[in-house]
């Protein structure tokens, strides 16, 4: 089973930048850490960007079989998916086919807030 969530990126201004996440919805903080910590907010907010033209991501910077190794992690984007996705300020919190949780990130500070369904 698939835990869907929102991952986005908020800009000084308010607006928000964002996708959907197929799989691991329920534990993306540590691994939204360590993207930032190595490619920064600004490398999220590109791959986020991506990530909408192809309908999301499927799994956000796993760690690949066998090595389970965090230095092998790697996003797979939903590249089956034709139509693009797109999360904004305006639908952030909204339900994307069943969200679990929603992850806002700040562009300056790196900060993450969580917010559950349940």
């Amino acid at each position: 089973m698939s835990t869907h969530c929102a991952l986005g990126v908020k800009h000084p201004d308010g607006k928000i930048t964002g996708c959907y996440v197929h799989y691991d919805g329920g534990t993306m903080e540590p691994r939204i850490k360590d993207f930032i910590s190595k490619k920064t907010t600004t490398g999220l907010l590109t791959l986020i960007a991506q990530a909408q033209g192809v309908g999301g991501i499927r799994g956000f910077h796993c760690p690949r079989y066998p090595s389970e190794d965090p230095a092998d992690a790697e996003t797979d984007l939903l590249d089956d998916y034709t139509v693009p996705y797109v999360i904004d300020e305006t639908n952030f919190f909204d339900d994307h086919m069943g969200t679990f949780a929603w992850y806002l990130v700040d562009y300056n500070t790196g900060e993450i807030e969580r917010t559950d369904k349940w």
